[in-house]
């Protein structure tokens, strides 16, 4: 097995795909991320650029991070409501972290009592058993490019040659990314709801209007025949409007990367990108018929470029490629992405960037001539 050091473009390609396609039902993943990246500065990194992190240090970042959130975010029904951190139950670390917040009004107070000691050996368990072997898993695969659990020995897991320095290197870039993919999770738990109301400050500056793309609708449902883009079966009742090409990966409403589909599949495919037996199917259906699909949406007055939309599919599919993901195929089958989505794609070539025209090439005192006439302006 290859010890050679993780560039950072592939180490970006591959966090960025388990951040897209990752399964995320707690927000434990998270902060293992955030841990790994605070414990890369934190420590000397070995000769080769690998780093033994021990898994006792990351539990004592899980609760430096759920210290503040492990508070009330606001009142409800009377009493303090502590936002869930995952999907079913509260997350066992943020009620561990509650329990132990109610006897220690600070963090510093609370390191230097006596049971912190019991309060990290049991979080430590925890990110043991949980996150730290599922953290590295898409699909049903894992893609152990942070660190192999082969190499788990003493309490430690050693972070691979090249990802301590990545960490480093990208270090505000990784939280930005981890810390936002965090805050999408909490926001779509649905119990956070009854607190946090229907407004979402990330979505009302970046997000998607559903109203907007419900206007797509019966265009797209007239063109697809009412079937659905992925099932093929027809869709009855309102049924969804999917980002063929999902959201989280270009925050675009481009006509063309819209498609019917059932609610279900919309919601299975998530932000993956679709199987490329699906985007043959899409192809045919936005592409090759575009002329039709283009006098719908004109004549609906929607927003629609088939250029810049095939401009990004080719993209997504390209850097899905590069690093490795998984293409959805139907419930919760994948299939690692191959080249023979371009295959799908072979009738589009990108448009390339016309060359500039030559610069006569002038001699320096000409240029200092040409540079102090009254038509040289400050920019």
């Amino acid at each position: 097995m290859s010890d050679a050091p993780i560039s950072e473009l592939d180490f970006l390609r591959k966090l960025q795909r388990l951040l897209n396609e990752g399964d995320f039902v707690a927000t434990y993943k998270f902060a293992l991320l955030n841990a790994l990246a605070d414990l890369s500065l934190e420590h000397a990194l070995a000769a080769d650029g690998s780093l033994r992190v021990a898994v006792r240090d990351i539990a004592e970042k899980f609760i430096e991070y759920y210290w503040r959130q492990a508070r009330p975010y606001r009142a409800l029904d009377g009493k303090g409501f502590v936002l869930l951190q995952n999907s079913g139950k509260q997350a066992a670390v943020v009620n561990a972290v509650v329990r132990y917040q109610s006897e220690h009004a600070t963090l510093a107070v609370a390191r230097a009592a006596r049971g912190w000691h019991g309060l990290v050996a049991r979080i430590t368990a925890t990110v043991a058993e949980m996150p730290l072997w599922k953290l590295q898993t898409v699909g049903s695969e894992a893609d152990e490019f942070l660190y192999r659990r082969s190499e788990f020995a003493n309490g430690t897991v050693r972070l691979l040659p090249g990802v301590p320095a990545a960490f480093r290197a990208l270090h505000a870039l990784v939280l930005d990314a981890v810390r936002g993919a965090w805050i999408r999770q909490i926001n779509t738990i649905g119990s956070n709801r009854a607190v946090l109301g229907e407004s979402d400050l990330a979505l009302f500056l970046f997000g998607t209007d559903r109203s907007t793309l419900a206007r797509f609708a019966s265009a797209l449902r007239a063109h697809q025949g009412s079937r659905c883009m992925y099932c093929r079966r027809e869709v009855k009742g309102v049924g969804d409007v999917d980002h063929f090409i999902a959201w989280s990966r270009y925050p675009a409403d481009l006509g063309f990367n819209l498609a019917l589909s059932h609610r279900l599949c919309n919601a299975k495919k998530r932000d993956f990108l679709a199987h490329p037996a699906h985007l043959e199917s899409w192809h045919r259906s936005h592409v090759e018929r575009a002329g039709d699909l283009a006098q719908r949406f004109e004549a609906a007055k929607l927003p629609h470029d088939l250029e810049r939309t095939q401009a990004v599919v080719w993209w997504a599919y390209e850097q899905g490629e590069a690093a490795g993901a998984h293409a959805w195929m139907r419930d919760d089958q994948f299939e690692r992405l191959g080249a023979g989505w371009r295959d799908a794609m072979s009738s589009f070539e990108l448009p390339r960037v016309a060359e500039p025209a030559p610069v006569p090439w002038v001699a320096r005192g000409d240029l200092d001539k040409r540079g102090t006439g009254p038509e040289t302006t400050d920019v």
